[in-house]
């Protein structure tokens, strides 16, 4: 009887241990990869923030407050923001052409949209650029009205 219960015995051990392996085994499947070793890969600043950029703005009397965004995986997504300084309101299509560095190389780009703004208001112009930049500085940001607008015309739909 001896020789029977410890065969039992050992029986029983190895099931435990192949019940701990496989629980194990299937509890790290579920758990996110480990994180990889060695050289990695700098990744992209993720957002930018600038309050300091020199505009010129030969056709519109504007201040430009700010210029921010965040670099997303596919996408960089732009935002500058203008104050109308023109006594009779900012009302035109207008044209941004922002010059910036990334990496150390110049980079531009363009933006466009309707200004609509009374004098004092604060405007914003942006969109998304792709593929994704880092930013490291502003250089020039352009304004350049493509077309002017009464300030009785039809306004565009605000966003509550």
């Amino acid at each position: 009887m001896a020789g029977r219960s410890r065969s039992l015995v050992i029986v029983a051990a190895v099931a435990v241990a192949i019940v701990v392996v496989v629980a194990l085994w299937l509890w790290r499947s579920g758990s996110p990869p480990p994180a990889p070793s060695g050289p990695q890969q700098v990744g992209v600043r993720e957002n930018f923030h600038f309050e300091e950029a020199r505009l010129v703005s030969p056709d519109l009397k504007a201040e430009l407050t700010e210029i921010f965004g965040t670099v997303h995986k596919d996408y960089t997504d732009w935002a500058v923001i203008l104050e109308c300084r023109d006594s009779e309101g900012c009302h035109a299509d207008a044209q941004l052409v922002v010059e910036f560095r990334s990496s150390g190389a110049k980079k531009r780009l363009v933006l466009g949209g309707r200004l609509d703004a009374d004098s004092g208001q604060i405007m914003r112009i942006g969109r998304a650029q792709r593929p994704p930049v880092a930013v490291d500085s502003i250089d020039r940001v352009t304004l350049t009205v493509t077309e002017s607008r009464r300030s009785d015309s039809p306004r565009p739909t605000e966003i509550e």
